[in-house]
């Protein structure tokens, strides 16, 4: 929006409505006691309010290139952790030859949404929609590449016909 470029901050908001519904649904069915986050559903909360206050801050005290160049690379991190998180697993995916971890759905849409982002980056020569894109982009397609290597795992657990 500091950039009053409705291309980038329109579909961003749609992103950010779905991503507030998913917050919202993740919240309200996550157990209180779940051990397998890093923090818990209050910590994500006050991070998130932390960053959107201060992103606010930063957006009206500052002049606006200023405001927006650090806004922008403060989301080229988020970015990139997001797009680079399903990565986590892939120690258990080689371990365990299976990439049922690693959603198919969301890598496909990864890897279009980062590849037109990333065209479209290029187009503007905006670093901060093409760089972390370009990364979303490779993330995305070396999860693919790991599906199409393992699958699910389930081939690996059956044997042949003729062992049994």
């Amino acid at each position: 929006m500091l950039k009053k470029d409705s291309k980038v901050w329109a579909p961003n908001l749609f992103g950010l409505i779905c991503g507030l519904n998913y917050f919202y649904q993740f919240q309200k069915h996550c157990l209180k006691s779940a051990t397998n986050l890093p923090g818990t559903v209050s910590q994500h909360f006050n991070f998130s309010a932390l960053l959107i206050a201060s992103t606010t801050l930063v957006a009206m005290t500052l002049n606006t290139q200023l405001a927006a160049a650090l806004i922008g690379r403060v989301a080229v991190v988020f970015c990139i952790i997001l797009f680079a998180s399903p990565l986590a697993a892939l120690r258990t995916v080689i371990d365990t030859k299976s990439a049922k971890s690693i959603p198919l759905p969301f890598t496909l849409t990864c890897i279009l949404n980062c590849f037109l982002w990333t065209v479209y980056g290029f187009d503007l020569g905006d670093f901060n929609i093409y760089f972390p894109n370009l990364l979303g982009l490779f993330s995305s397609l070396a999860q693919l590449g790991l599906i199409l290597l393992y699958g699910n795992g389930n081939q690996a657990q059956q044997l042949p016909a003729s062992i049994e």
